[in-house]
């Protein structure tokens, strides 16, 4: 009800809909997920909420490649700014090697963890 209550709230001052989930999913033979990006679009925007990458398939460039479909999408769609957040012991470097910008960031969330907020721009 919460939730609810503040996306009609939003809609009825910005006339954008309530965030709408998308993914972009990573298969191996069997087609069991082994790694995946999760999305919300929203006004012209799109907030990255996970990315995720089975520990044996890393460093070989399957989140690149999802970063680059979702954010591909989503510029298709007319948004044209992607956010995210990532903590220090995540993938800072990554996403900064991507393109991505730190705009902010929360020092100690937990101990000895920052986190960081980064926003990257989308050409049509």
């Amino acid at each position: 009800m919460i939730v609810d209550t503040v996306h009609t709230f939003n809609r009825n001052h910005t006339g954008n809909d309530p965030p709408r989930p998308v993914a972009c999913f990573l298969r191996d033979e069997q087609e069991r997920i082994v790694g995946g990006v999760r999305a919300s679009l929203w006004g012209r925007s799109i907030h990255i909420d996970a990315l995720w990458i089975h520990e044996s398939l890393r460093g070989r460039g399957f989140g690149s490649r999802l970063m680059k479909a979702i954010e591909e999408y989503a510029a298709a769609q007319g948004h044209r700014l992607v956010y995210l957040e990532t903590a220090s012991f995540q993938a800072l470097p990554f996403y900064q090697a991507l393109g991505y910008v730190t705009f902010g960031e929360l020092s100690e969330i937990s101990k000895d963890v920052t986190l960081y907020f980064l926003m990257k721009k989308l050409s049509p």
